[in-house]
């Protein structure tokens, strides 16, 4: 038995006698699981799958082949188990719908675990469908046969043990059920928020049909149709009011957002903003930065730093997940307003500093529909004012102070902001470590586009997969960017292997990549002292070509050596993105002088956080100001 980690049921159909599969269907047992595995996927297909992700092996053969006879149904191939599901991940975060991997049985499936965790951490709908060896074949040692079905309870939000094709029929409405537990509170009460489903498909040999009996199936057609899911949809309400004073001076923290309607959801915070005018800390991936008429603060990395030219809120209302940023959650720790959180369909506790006073994850949809009427009062609009005026004011500061010689990765941080700029609405995909915290604290883009991480539990595997599957999902004329250290890129070196999907679906990734010797955010930490062997056990650094290893991938790649050549080096490659499917921008930087860089920026602007501010525009403009007169990334 298999037993749901959330609710405590037990979700596993019994297995009825294998030896009456003959005499039920009349069949052999190799087109028993053809026929089986057509249904599973129609099952899936009506609870909105498109994309299956398919990854080699001969117990999973029957489902394989099925996915041949699915219209509809997009096939994405790979050698790699743990590549593939991150993969997936990538594509639901790009479509916002649920994506299938398929994978064989033993190993393979515990390879899903580090895709699997991340999913249950970002909310997203990950569906894991394992092939397995028989029940009468398990706990006898036989070969490629493991206690499966365990592997990933800690994640899953639903686990669906199957019977044996032939031994009864295909419990439908378990597996509508699951895939409602997928998606969510708002579709299945019984789960906290959207995540990972793990349903676990045992095979009976022989596995595979002759080629007339798959002709047979092709020829006849079949008798299903995908059948929308018929659980009604369950909302998450919270009948109370929050404790919130919208003619007072308030304050939002915007997290990275998670969720499926980010048009929605950006329609919203207009409307709330519309009627308060606080002004909005928005994370790099909260989907905000950079809309029109938003009073978005980004620099709150480094503005927070110097809080005491800040004007303090009695009441702040946070959105999602907080953002990881140290000052923010110093700040947010020693504030004495009232914090309220409001999560997308998320009824989890997101507040590790245990600050939260009225929490809701029912979404901003229904906290605006509570909205009272009237006009921004003067005082809010004061406060906001003032943050703005601090924002444009660090700015200014950072375009006059990021020196671009020699590159560091602060100054490309800035430069592939400014660059972002002058591009059509793009995906960005900023890798965890470094590249994501210099982006809070030094890029400001002004126009908006799609920047997003994969935070959940911060690691580094699946970094390129992931990539790969938000390019995948993005538009045939859009290059997708990921910006990446070199152990990141390193830890997921087989997504070099999308290359050649992406290039025949004409979808294009171009690969930002940050050579500093080895994990350079660890030259953060305060140990680093003469004796200590800091190479060898934090940053270890490698001896790899990463320009010779996309290569052998097919992947072009071209060099960043002077900062003027910025421009022209992102414009060359995105062309090679779009003729090769990937292409890299190899860019050296030194991860203790990037260190000493950082720590020089943020020293300078605490000696200046408290100058007079050099100029003053009203509130409610967002953060698109214009552009400084200064060097640009050219």
């Amino acid at each position: 038995m298999a037993q749901d980690p959330f609710s405590g049921q037990v979700v596993w159909i019994r297995l009825r006698d294998r030896q009456n599969t003959q005499e039920n269907y009349g069949m052999d047992q190799a087109a028993i699981n053809l026929d089986w595995s057509l249904q599973l996927w129609w099952t899936l297909r009506g609870a909105g799958v498109t994309h299956g992700v398919i990854c080699p092996g001969s117990r999973s053969g029957p489902l394989a082949v099925a996915t041949t006879l699915i219209p509809g149904l997009l096939r994405h191939t790979t050698i790699d188990e743990r590549s593939a599901a991150f993969f997936a991940l990538g594509l639901i975060r790009g479509t916002g719908t649920p994506v299938v991997v398929l994978t064989t049985s033993g190993s393979a499936v515990a390879n899903l675990l580090p895709a699997c965790s991340e999913a249950d951490m970002g909310a997203l709908p990950l569906i894991l469908l394992t092939a397995d060896r028989p029940p009468h074949l398990k706990q006898c040692g036989a070969n490629q046969t493991a206690p499966q079905e365990e592997f990933l309870l800690a994640s899953a939000r639903r686990m669906v043990q199957l019977p044996l094709p032939g031994t009864g029929t295909l419990p439908v409405q378990v597996v509508q059920e699951a895939m409602a537990a997928a998606r969510g509170p708002r579709h299945h009460g019984g789960v906290p928020a959207p995540g990972p489903i793990h349903i676990n498909q045992p095979f009976e040999e022989p596995l595979h049909g002759s080629r007339a009996q798959l002709e047979a199936v092709e020829g006849g057609g079949t008798p299903w149709k995908p059948t929308a899911i018929t659980t009604p949809l369950q909302p998450v309400a919270n009948p109370c009011q929050p404790p919130l004073d919208w003619d007072q001076p308030g304050l939002i923290v915007a997290g990275p957002y998670r969720g499926s309607a980010l048009a929605l959801y950006r329609q919203h915070i207009t409307q709330l903003v519309r009627r308060t005018c606080w002004p909005v800390l928005a994370d790099p991936c909260s989907g905000l930065r950079g809309l029109p008429h938003l009073p978005v603060v980004s620099g709150y990395d480094l503005l927070l730093r110097t809080p005491q030219h800040l004007s303090s809120p009695s009441q702040i209302l946070r959105l999602g997940p907080c953002s990881p940023s140290r000052p923010l959650l110093d700040w947010l720790n020693h504030s004495t307003a009232l914090q309220v959180q409001v999560c997308e369909q998320d009824q989890r506790l997101w507040d590790p500093l245990g600050r939260i006073r009225w929490r809701s994850g029912a979404g901003l949809a229904q906290l605006v529909n509570q909205l009272s009427p009237g006009q921004p009062s003067t005082a809010a609009m004061d406060l906001g004012e003032k943050w703005q005026q601090q924002q444009q004011h660090l700015h200014h500061w950072l375009d006059q102070h990021l020196d671009p010689l020699p590159i560091s990765e602060p100054w490309l941080a800035w430069a592939l902001g400014r660059w972002l700029d002058s591009q059509a609405t793009t995906t960005v995909l900023l890798a965890n470590s470094s590249p994501i915290r210099d982006w809070e604290s030094f890029a400001h883009p002004r126009t908006p586009h799609q920047i997003t991480c994969f935070r959940g539990v911060s690691g580094i595997d699946g970094t390129l997969s992931m990539a790969a599957g938000l390019a995948m999902a993005a538009g045939a004329s859009q290059v997708t960017l990921l910006v990446s250290g070199d152990l990141a890129l390193l830890h997921d070196s087989n997504g070099w292997l999308w290359r050649h999907q992406l290039q025949r679906r004409g979808r294009s990734l171009l690969v930002i990549l940050i050579q500093n010797g080895g994990g350079g955010i660890f030259e953060q930490l305060p140990i680093r002292h003469r004796g200590l062997p800091m190479e060898e056990l934090f940053t270890m650094p490698q001896m790899v070509d990463h320009r010779a290893l996309a290569a052998a991938h097919g992947v072009p790649s071209q060099t960043l050596n002077q900062t003027h050549e910025l421009t022209s080096v992102l414009e060359q490659g995105s062309q090679q993105a779009r003729c090769h499917g990937m292409a890299l921008i190899h860019c050296v930087t030194n991860a203790q002088e990037d260190h000493q860089r950082r720590q020089q920026l943020r020293a300078a602007w605490l000696a200046h956080g408290g100058a007079p501010l050099e100029t003053e525009n009203p509130l409610c403009h967002g953060d698109g100001f214009p552009p400084t007169p200064l060097s640009s990334p050219t």
